[in-house]
């Protein structure tokens, strides 16, 4: 893989841009709920440790073409695990042009008590991390939202120890613990698409 185009975006654009994700069923609608809005948020380095993971599965072949995105912005001299913003970029395997942001981790209240940082987007990159031992990556760290929209899984009661590879992506109500019935809660899902383009697409 080599990467034809990008462009650097600031961190300040980054939050701004965090502001306007809506949940997805309310994407394009006059009534377009902005779950971030008030919410804070900041880029800083969080344990790798520390990162929860909410679904119960990863693909292989994610996790490798997930490598070959991070080998290439190496040679760009870009630190796939250390974004201070979000970037754009086109590479010669593919017409897309894709958006990465760093990994997004949201800090989620349960109820017993304990807050969760789990993670939204990027849960192949933090494998990877893992996989490389390293000790902390830089995320979008998002606390304080609306009690309202809360994140429509609860943590993976076994931790990365129940994250099995798979060839395909699972039935729905495989995929994780669900906060909700699972047609009900997809409406608490998060569409990062509605600000940024191309995230969470097969980088092929």
């Amino acid at each position: 893989m080599r990467i034809k185009k990008h462009k650097k975006y600031s961190k300040e654009d980054l939050i701004e841009r965090m502001r306007k994700i809506t949940l997805l069923h309310s994407t394009g609608s006059k009534n377009s709920v902005y779950v971030y809005k008030n919410a804070n948020i900041e880029v800083d380095y969080i344990a790798v440790s520390k990162i929860v993971p909410s679904q119960f599965y990863y693909l292989e072949k994610v996790l490798s073409k997930i490598g070959e995105v991070e080998k290439a912005l190496r040679n760009l001299k870009i630190d796939l695990f250390d974004l201070e913003g979000h970037i754009s970029y086109q590479t010669n395997e593919s017409d897309y042009r894709f958006s990465l942001l760093p990994v997004i981790v949201e800090y989620q209240r349960e109820e017993d008590g304990t807050i969760s940082p789990m993670i939204l987007d990027g849960l192949h990159r933090v494998l990877l991390a893992r996989k490389k031992n390293l000790k902390k990556i830089k995320a979008v760290k998002i606390s304080n939202v609306d009690l309202e929209h809360p994140v429509f899984g609860h943590p993976n009661p076994g931790g990365w120890e129940d994250v099995k590879s798979v060839k395909t992506v699972p039935d729905k109500k495989n995929k994780r613990l669900w906060r909700f019935p699972v047609d009900e809660a997809y409406k608490y899902y998060r569409d990062f698409n509605s600000a940024f383009g191309n995230v969470g697409k097969p980088r092929k």
